[in-house]
């Protein structure tokens, strides 16, 4: 009897995990089929959207008349912005595909800054022609591998589920036609000539720091160390290790750790020309707060203080958790100066600064030749938003959508229980850019 029921026992067992087994199987091959569909669609939509952005690109270098030329650029930037969220979605990160991915950013950048700017003012200047043109051809390159490459997959049946496992295969060769003709693409793009194009050049200095800015000869590791030592106020270089960035990076720098004997370590970047520090953070928990903001924000100027940053102007207050961050610009002849930002942030319970950041300061801070405004503020205020209550206003250098350093009339102002900065050039009263503040 118990044998019999130890064998119905067993049976049931065996019954029971072939089931369990089944269903697995079941979801599994559900749910790698739900992710197959998923890149056959985005797939299908870059080659549509490719196919759309050739179009749209021949289209405004046909166009003679500046009010069809506006919306057909902008018409571009979107597009260009799918074709990216499309190739976002395929399984390509283990392989190597940015310069694909860059050619279509500056094909969305370029087209978005043309299209915002007033036409009137500034028409497309035959540069910008040019650089269409070059766009477009080789958009029709691009496009014409991809639609090869579509054909190849609905003909044969190829799935994306198979190249992915290809591209995982790093430790072997694996042959596979989808990865094959990605990488055709890439190649191709990496093989495009240089586009000299002074828009798209503005674009991408915009955010590029320019080591030329900075004073002083390059420095080796050991002195990088006594710097950081220096910096944070440690009598020597004890648990400082220093390591130097590779190749790749916006500027030759050192990566610096610093371990401290209670555990706590600092983390730190610190150029190679002059040896100045970009940024630093300390790790380690924030108890609960035992300082009001004014306070902290007194710790974190002193902190600058002592460290040769002075004349500061506190632009933006943010509490996040235990901790404040402060934000600070220099004020030249009476301006603040928004390029040559510092932030400091400042633990709440003891006051101690564990972060800071002056990469914009570095690279950015000088002594400018400013001119006086064409516009009084009383005039400047007048392009303001009628809805804008203004409570406060003053003169700021700030840079545009290229880059470029403008003087304008900033206002502070409430509309709605919320607070906006707008800038208003000084010069001809453009609204330059609006900015919404969080409520601390």
């Amino acid at each position: 009897m118990v044998r019999r029921l130890l064998a119905i026992a067993a049976v049931l067992a065996l019954v029971v995990t072939g089931f369990w087994g089944f269903r697995e199987h079941q979801q599994k091959q559900a749910l790698l089929l739900k992710a197959e569909n998923q890149y056959q669609r985005a797939f299908h939509d870059l080659s549509s959207n490719l196919d759309l952005l050739q179009d749209e690109l021949g289209k405004a270098l046909a166009m003679n008349t500046q009010r069809q030329l506006t919306p057909c650029l902008s018409n571009i930037w979107r597009i260009s912005y799918l074709a990216q969220s499309d190739l976002g979605q395929l399984p390509l990160s283990l392989m190597p595909f940015n310069r694909t991915q860059e050619f279509l950013k500056d094909i969305g950048e370029f087209s978005y800054r043309v299209a915002i700017r007033d036409q009137r003012k500034e028409p497309l200047t035959d540069g910008e022609w040019k650089t269409l043109q070059t766009l477009y051809n080789e958009s029709i390159d691009i496009e014409q591998d991809i639609q090869k490459l579509q054909t190849d997959v609905l003909q044969k049946n190829l799935r994306w589920m198979d190249a992915e496992l290809a591209l995982s295969q790093t430790h072997k060769k694996t042959d596979n036609q989808i990865v094959d003709g990605f990488k055709a693409v890439e190649k191709k793009v990496s093989e495009f000539p240089e586009l000299q194009s002074q828009t798209l050049s503005a674009i991408k200095s915009k955010n590029r720091p320019n080591i030329n800015n900075v004073s002083g000869d390059e420095i080796s590791q050991e002195e990088a160390a006594r710097k950081a030592a220096n910096f944070l106020g440690k009598a020597d270089t004890t648990g400082i290790t220093v390591q130097k960035n590779g190749k790749g990076t916006l500027y030759p720098a050192f990566s610096i750790t610093v371990q401290e004997a209670n555990g706590q370590k600092h983390f730190m970047e610190m150029t190679v020309k002059g040896g100045h520090v970009t940024w630093t953070v300390k790790d380690r928990e924030v108890k609960d707060p035992t300082m009001d903001l004014v306070a902290a924000q007194q710790k974190g100027e002193q902190w600058l203080s002592a460290r040769g940053f002075s004349n500061l102007s506190l632009i933006k207050t943010e509490q996040y958790d235990n901790t404040a961050i402060y934000t600070f610009v220099p004020k030249q002849d009476g301006v603040l100066i928004y390029p040559d930002t510092v932030t400091v942030k400042v633990a709440l319970d003891n006051g101690e600064v564990i972060g800071f950041n002056g990469q914009d300061y570095l690279f950015h801070h000088k002594q400018r030749s400013l001119q006086q405004p064409k516009l009084t503020q009383d005039q400047a205020r007048k392009f303001v938003s009628k809805h804008t209550e203004v409570q406060e206003a003053g003169l700021a250098l700030v840079e545009d959508e290229m880059g470029k350093e403008v003087l304008t009339y900033e206002f502070i102002g409430t509309m709605d229980n919320d607070t906006y900065r707008i800038y208003i050039n000084a010069d001809n009263g453009d609204e330059e850019k609006v900015e919404k503040l969080k409520q601390v």
